[in-house]
């Protein structure tokens, strides 16, 4: 007599309720539907902003920790003596104002995360705001100073959520809805999930979003490993426009005071990451550009060919990334050293000129810098000369390919906070003959992503 068992296999249909469908399996192993489905409801958390049941194909777009120092992947912009100190023993960075009323700290990546049509995107971010304090505002989530949600605590103690957006051409933070209007659940103990936030207390706060220009927002908690949705922002057959100008943004977050104070107030930045569900393909345009060959004098060093963002891109603040691709270098007559190296922004080359490699890139190059102070050296190696002595004399050439997309944490220059001071990309060439001049290029290709 043949052994039967049965099983059920899930079918995701929506972004609230999947599907079982009851299968029946034979001693041989064969499934046969019993054609009968019932609907399931998916806990809070379980599927992405797009509906799609939460599985491992999120992929980081950032990842932020403080473990030795303040993670260098942030820019601090301080006013009236705010400060950002880090605590070692806590992991964290601690943002702190003084008690005058123009005290200010932001706390921003550098880095503006690509936001990928058709795909959910996901912050957490963890901190401690400390509850409240007079005259302090608190903030944390993904932003900047035009664009992006966050998780507020205002002077008075009262907690939000807001959309920022800058569609009518000035940032506008009139979308900010208090906990006692959280439409779904108020996290107050009196909601569907029993949350009580202690707001004194370290806290993570989830947001995921669709974009596409009009898509849905939800924010809210993560609590005892469960996501706790607290608000969500329905944009579609609502709005005449998008609900922000741009789903590319930076984690950050800010203290700020709104009147004098009579002590210091601060709050912790923990960790934070950005993820991309659904899958992740970095897309761009790539470009690339040659220095010419440039006369290197016995046993000098010598920036040949440097790459940076322009200030502005269209008419608007420059908030692209540049990843390094191949780069050749050739040297016609000795041999040479190369390295391939991050400066920390123009102010550190000095020489030269910035040339625009072409009116669709958000690149400048120059190819006439004259020095340089130290920056971090992300590859290098070394380039043979011509033989003189060969029978037939051909050009040697070295070609590096540094961390390709996505996968290093340095391996991109990006604006700074004011898109007036950019990262720099340098190629430097050290000549190994202590005497005779060589001239040497530089070929350098990039990719351009926002």
């Amino acid at each position: 007599m043949a052994q039967y068992r049965r099983d059920t296999k899930r079918f995701l249909a929506d972004g609230n309720t999947i599907f079982e469908v009851v299968m029946t399996a034979d001693s041989n192993g064969a499934f046969y539907d019993e054609y009968n489905r019932f609907p399931v409801a998916l806990e809070a958390g379980q599927s992405d902003a797009f509906g799609r049941l939460r599985t491992s194909d999120a992929f980081t777009l950032g990842d932020y920790k403080h473990l030795y120092g303040i993670d260098p992947a942030f820019e601090d912009i301080l006013a009236a003596n705010g400060t950002v100190t880090f605590l070692p023993n806590q992991a964290c960075a601690r943002l702190t104002t003084a008690n005058n009323s123009t005290s200010s700290v932001v706390h921003q990546t550098k880095f503006y995360h690509q936001y990928l049509p058709g795909k959910s995107q996901l912050i957490k971010t963890t901190f401690n705001f400390y509850g409240a304090n007079t005259n302090v505002t608190k903030r944390t989530g993904y932003y900047d100073d035009n664009n992006g949600i966050y998780f507020e605590q205002a002077g008075n103690g009262q907690i939000s959520f807001c959309i920022r957006t800058y569609t009518g051409g000035s940032p506008d933070d009139s979308r900010k809805v208090t906990q006692a209007d959280w439409n779904v659940d108020t996290c107050d103990g009196n909601g569907p999930s029993g949350f009580n936030i202690d707001i004194t207390k370290t806290q993570i706060v989830f947001i995921d979003f669709q974009w596409l220009g009009v898509g849905r927002v939800r924010t809210g908690f993560v609590h005892d490993g469960k996501f706790i949705p607290a608000h969500e922002f329905y944009n579609s057959n609502n709005l005449d426009k998008v609900y922000m100008s741009s789903p590319n943004l930076p984690i950050r977050c800010e203290i700020f005071n709104t009147g004098t104070r009579t002590a210091n107030a601060y709050m912790d930045q923990i960790c934070s990451t950005v993820i991309s569900e659904g899958g992740y393909l970095e897309s761009g345009q790539d470009f690339a550009w040659h220095s010419g060959l440039r006369l290197l004098a016995g046993g000098n060093t010598t920036p040949i060919m440097a790459i940076k963002l322009k200030d502005t891109f269209n008419g608007y603040s420059n908030r692209m990334i540049a990843r390094l691709g191949n780069i050749t270098i050739l040297s016609t007559d000795e041999n040479v050293r190369y390295d391939v190296i991050k400066l920390a922004n123009t102010s550190v080359i000095t020489g030269g000129s910035w040339v625009d490699v072409h009116p669709s890139s958000g690149i400048q190059y120059n190819a006439t810098a004259t020095n340089y102070n130290d920056g971090e050296v992300m590859d290098g190696g070394f380039a043979a000369a011509n033989n003189p002595r060969a029978a037939s004399t051909t050009s040697s050439s070295g070609i590096t390919n540094p961390n390709m997309p996505s996968t290093a944490k340095k391996n991109y220059i990006a604006q700074n906070y004011y898109s007036n001071n950019s990262q720099v990309f340098v190629v430097t060439a050290t000549n190994l003959s202590s005497s005779n001049s060589t001239y040497v290029g530089v070929n350098m290709q990039w990719r351009e992503v926002y």
